[in-house]
């Protein structure tokens, strides 16, 4: 739990990068940031969180469980940073399902990953990244996270987001079935994923034999065998799946161009 108190500035992301001189991603030092804005980043055994930041004033400690993943770990402080910027005053606990999951029902979780996501993944760099690779697969989801030193996960939510792959979308399953999925701004919301996986698809492979490698190439696939939309047997799609580690099964969907427009 943590007690912010309220401060006028305005931390915005581009503010805090233009404030810096920052345009490269490589630049991008969210410890220093941190400190810049009068915030220490200690790392210590949370029981009750994934992440908490303490202030007074203009001063304050985050603090992040040291969980071994740096890109974890920097979105995690990027994201108390938008605490820090939007929720001074709230008392506010930050467990790891809050962190990175831009939440549908929690505004103030979401604000935050919000603007952790644009702190760390600032548009106007990450879309000239995204530019160089003309088709979202896992090769140029890695070399993308890789520029950014941000997980798989954030950046793949970043990169649908981005628009530069219209006819693209995200799924994340788990034992129990579909968990959430994520599609481009201007698909059409019909296009709706099946809860359950077809049993002919990689991502069902993968996620009921843990020692299947991940899928190297996309492989094209019948629409209908993700959604039951009836149109969809008419369409040919790709789908590339991996795993995410304590989280199950992603998969990369790109659709047919006839299914977007």
């Amino acid at each position: 739990m943590k007690r912010i108190d309220p401060l006028p500035t305005n931390l915005s992301p581009d503010a805090l990068l233009r404030s810096l001189g920052i345009t490269e991603p490589r630049d991008i030092d969210i410890e220093a940031i941190a400190y810049y804005v009068g915030l220490r980043v200690k790392r210590r055994c949370l029981k009750c969180c994934e992440a908490m930041i303490t202030g007074l004033g203009n001063k304050g400690i985050i603090s992040v469980n040291p969980n071994g993943m740096p890109q974890r770990e920097r979105f995690s402080i990027a994201h108390e940073l938008g605490h820090w910027a939007h929720h001074r005053g709230e008392t506010v606990a930050c467990r790891a399902t809050d962190i990175g999951k831009f939440s549908k029902t929690n505004n103030v979780e979401r604000a935050a990953d919000q603007y952790a996501a644009d702190l760390l993944m600032p548009w106007s760099m990450f879309k000239a990244e995204c530019r160089k690779h003309p088709r979202l697969d896992l090769k140029a989801l890695k070399e993308v996270a890789g520029i950014f030193k941000t997980s798989l996960t954030a950046t793949l939510i970043r990169m649908i987001d981005s628009d530069t792959y219209p006819a693209s979308m995200m799924i994340s399953h788990g034992t129990g079935g579909r968990k959430w999925h994520r599609s481009a701004p201007k698909m059409a919301t019909w296009w709706f994923p099946r809860e359950e996986l077809d049993a002919d698809s990689f991502a069902f492979e993968l996620l009921h034999n843990q020692n299947q490698d991940e899928q190297r190439f996309p492989r094209k696939i019948g629409a209908d065998a993700w959604f039951d939309k009836a149109s969809a047997a008419r369409y040919e799609i790709t789908e590339q799946s991996f795993q995410i580690p304590g989280e199950g099964v992603m998969t990369i969907l790109n659709l047919d161009p006839n299914m977007v427009g």
